[in-house]
């Protein structure tokens, strides 16, 4: 099976408060065994505590988790340029039934999709996606990659609110009075959707908007897919292919509310198509 979108332990002086992401439950398989048996147990000085809390753990970079092309660090933290599917919804990406998990790596904590559950195909299901840290020229709220904007109100609702907040002169900022929270990328061990996770919403290179105050919503928000390769991200599918994925693929109706049962297929074209795993659309080319 795929790792679980959420797991670790809750309870004890050194728990994780539940946030393990899917790449910590990757680490063995990087030969990053060491790293792996240490967190889990909370060996020395609370290194298994949360995944904010600045320890040597969390703060390691994990070479496997970073792009060569995003050399742009604003962070010094444990970084990743690699996020994990969590499907086509913009409400209830964590801590979910697991009817509700749409994508890979969402739904009930602690549980992990099988392959059997991938009905649409392995090789029309995207497991990984890149996200882009950061930018050359700043460090400021405007910048749409490595940030989510907060207080994007009804964005949950309709995704096409998050791309209105974008600059009509520089769709690599958003608009003035904009607030953004520096999270993508930012945190490889942690599972909340802001730092480690997407949805196939908004088409590649698209702002991430949260709909409240709260900069890692990981209930009504949108975290967008991203890279540093100009016009396309690269995606790994369920099968092991990686694929180029152009921003200009087709999404749909992007203005609409957020599809509810795995069944239900998506309203976001082949993009959204490709997110879902049990939906049954039909994706051909693409």
């Amino acid at each position: 099976m795929f790792q679980p979108g959420l797991t670790g332990t809750n309870t004890g002086t050194n728990n994780n408060a539940g946030r393990l992401s899917p790449l910590f439950g990757m680490l063995p398989f990087l030969d990053q065994s060491n790293l792996f048996s240490a967190i889990q147990s909370g060996a020395g000085d609370n290194q298994g505590t949360n995944p904010w809390t600045s320890r040597q753990w969390w703060d390691q970079d994990i070479v496997a988790f970073q792009c060569p092309s995003d050399t742009l660090h604003d962070r010094d933290r444990g970084k990743t340029s690699y996020v994990v599917n969590k499907g086509d919804r913009a409400t209830e990406l964590e801590n979910r039934e697991q009817e509700r998990n749409r994508g890979v790596f969402g739904g009930q904590y602690g549980v992990g999709v099988r392959i059997r559950d991938i009905v649409d195909g392995t090789s029309n299901t995207i497991a990984i996606s890149e996200t882009r840290r950061s930018v050359a020229y700043g460090g400021d709220d405007l910048e749409v990659y490595g940030q989510a904007r907060i207080n994007t109100a009804g964005v949950e609702l309709n995704p096409s609110l998050c791309i209105a907040a974008l600059d009509p002169a520089n769709k690599a900022r958003f608009a003035a009075g904009s607030n953004g929270e520096r999270v993508r990328g930012d945190r490889w061990g942690d599972g909340r959707p802001a730092f480690t996770g997407f949805q196939t919403i908004l088409p590649p290179n698209s702002p991430s908007c949260i709909a409240g105050g709260n900069n890692e919503d990981p209930n009504n928000a949108i975290y967008s897919a991203s890279s540093a390769h100009t016009g396309r991200v690269q995606v790994l599918m369920c099968d092991g292919t990686v694929r180029f994925v152009s921003e200009n693929i087709d999404t749909g109706n992007i203005t609409a509310v957020p599809p509810v049962r795995v069944t239900t297929p998506s309203p976001y074209g082949v993009w959204g198509a490709l997110g879902t795993r049990g939906c049954g659309e039909t994706i051909g080319e693409w």
